[in-house]
Parts: structure tokens; sequence; C-alpha cells
């Protein structure tokens, strides 16, 4: 990140600050950042993310990181400032990418549950009562279709679960 911090336009430093912030986790092309070399946005992608990880994705950490190095104190303010307008995005990709490394990212779910009135019905049922179904993107970019159900005895473990939280 140190040769990001030697840009001398100011407006340019910005520029590839918000892009790199802004696909911190993706690959992308050099086009939108021509005076930049890309081994150099990806080497400062390298740092920032170490930087994150290091820091337990605590915002307050990766300032005080920032703030101790030997950088243009302008310079460092106006990362600080793009950091925190981006703070939501930046820990949602750092939490997707990690998720999509050691598994597959929910894209959405829907679920069912289905409910019996009296006793003695409830009692002879062999149907599942909860139905899940999740959309899953899985490291390849393909999507899954992944069908949960919770029969009355699961169901009752969950409910039994959630209740002794309180």
């Amino acid at each position: 990140m140190d040769k990001l911090f030697e840009i001398e336009s100011f407006e340019l430093f910005q520029n590839v600050l918000q892009q790199i912030l802004a696909n911190l986790y993706y690959s992308e092309s050099t086009s939108t950042m021509p005076y930049i070399e890309a081994e150099t946005v990806q080497v400062a992608k390298q740092e920032l993310i170490l930087i994150i990880s290091d820091c337990n994705y605590d915002l307050q950490k990766i300032k005080d990181v920032i703030r101790s190095k030997d950088w243009v104190p302008e310079k460092v303010k106006c990362f600080l400032d793009l950091l925190e307008a981006n703070k939501s995005n930046v820990l949602y990709s750092a939490y997707n990418h990690f998720n999509s490394s050691y598994c597959e990212t929910v894209l959405g779910y829907d679920w069912i549950v289905k409910l019996i009135l009296g006793t003695s019905e409830l009692k002879t049922i062999k149907y599942p009562l909860l139905q899940l179904v999740m959309t899953t993107l899985n490291k390849i970019g393909k999507p899954n279709k992944i069908l949960y159900e919770a029969d009355k005895d699961m169901l009752l473990k969950i409910i039994n679960s959630l209740e002794s939280l309180k």
C-alpha cells in the first residue's frame, strides 16, 4: 500500500482507493485505473485484506493500524473517511468471500409451516411440519436448491432450544 500513498494527485489517489474498496475481494481489469500498475493494485488489496483479517474485522483496530503507518496524514484521513463510508460494503464482501471460500453462499430461502389443529392428528402425523428451501451458490458459481424438512420431534427440539435462549 506504500506505493498507493505515493500517488501525487489527490484525486487519482481517492479514485484508486474507491475502486480498491469497491472491489477488494474481486479481481478487476485495470482499465478503470490506467495510471496504476495492476500488480500495485493487487498488492495493495492483499495488504488491506491482511490488515482487515489481522484486526479481526474490527473497524477501530483497522483505523489504528492505518494511522500507525508513516503515510501522508491528509491521505490517511481520506483513506479512513472512505473506509468509514464503505464499511458495510467492505465487511459484507469480506463475509461473502470468507463464506464462499469455505462453504456455499446462501442466495435466498423460503419456508413453509404446516399447522395441524387437534392433538389426535399430531400424534399420527407422518409428514414434515416445517420445510426450508434454500438456494445456494457453490465455489464454481453453480446455484443449488436444498430442501430441509423437520418433523414434529425435530421441531419440538428447535422450539425448546429457542425457548432456552431467553
